[in-house]
């Protein structure tokens, strides 16, 4: 029988569905006598074999964001990926499978996915969440399999559905950020790296309402994101290898999203374009990524 998995420590209690995409299900803070739900769709029954959309946090492998008509770009020529978002595959594809439990304690959980079809190539990812004090760790890896004779693009990342607000206002955003890709009408990346204002605004801190952005940010060095309600703030870290911070202000929502390269960044690195966060994985190489969330007392 399926069921949703609980870690806790002091500070904080998590609820995962393995078989619901590995997905996070709630995140339940507490500071002094309160407690404090960060994600979007605790109201609703944790049904443990589905992640409504919207809600919660999911993982986005073996590539992030977009791919453009699902033309997968590898150094054996462009595979088809199936268009789930159409004309786009979107966010991987194991945020709806069955993950396997590895191992389970108080405080962590380990999971593991083989990579199969429509994926062109042999692999597999671990994924384990712990909490640290006052922080949740978690760290994915993806790795080619022994019998895997070839490269292939790796992209890995979180997309969280963070509630607006606590109880009272809404949340502020503040991201260490030193450019944003430009997205043509397909939400795509054209290549281009600006400046933007929205950028700036970021960097400044900024409410964002409803429709303010969709749009990925290049992560300045050891860059952080913090977002702030009256209650308490939630700062978003990550490894080196979290290159980027997808961010998107629906209704409902705020999603920060780390993640290891930009929208397509294959295609864009194919085309001479630097700074994608396109990175190849095989055999000697696996692409491992970690991001911490960190909330104060």
């Amino acid at each position: 029988m399926p069921e949703n998995i609980k870690i806790k420590n002091n500070y904080a209690q998590v609820t995962i569905s393995p078989e619901a995409g590995a997905s996070l299900r709630s995140i339940k803070v507490k500071k002094g006598d309160r407690h404090y739900e960060l994600l979007s769709g605790d109201a609703n029954n944790h049904n443990p074999t589905r992640l409504p959309p919207g809600e919660g946090s999911f993982v986005m492998a073996p590539w992030v964001n977009r791919i453009r008509n699902g033309k997968l770009v590898t150094p054996n020529g462009i595979h088809q990926i199936p268009l789930n978002s159409p004309p786009h595959a979107i966010h991987g594809l194991v945020r709806e499978s069955k993950w396997q439990i590895d191992s389970i304690t108080d405080l962590s959980i380990e999971m593991s996915i083989n990579l199969s079809k429509p994926w062109p190539f042999k692999g597999h990812i671990k994924y384990s969440i712990y909490l640290q004090g006052q922080s949740l760790v978690q760290t994915m890896q993806m790795f080619a399999d022994n019998d895997e004779n070839k490269s292939f693009p790796g992209g890995l990342g979180w997309h969280p559905w963070f509630n607006r607000s606590l109880g009272s206002d809404t949340v502020k955003i503040n991201a260490e950020v030193s450019d944003q890709w430009e997205l043509d009408k397909t939400m795509t990346a054209t290549g281009n790296l600006v400046d933007s204002n929205m950028t700036n605004q970021l960097r400044k801190g900024i409410r964002l309402m409803p429709g303010d952005i969709d749009g990925c940010f290049l992560r300045a060095p050891k860059g952080k994101v913090t977002l702030t309600w009256p209650e308490l703030s939630l700062e978003i870290s990550g490894s080196d290898t979290i290159t980027h911070f997808m961010l998107y202000s629906p209704e409902h929502a705020i999603c920060v999203e780390p993640q290891t390269s930009t929208v397509d960044a294959a295609r864009l690195a194919e085309n001479g374009i630097a700074r994608t966060g396109h990175v190849l994985v095989d055999r000697e190489h696996p692409l491992i990524a970690t991001t911490t969330w960190t909330w104060d007392e």
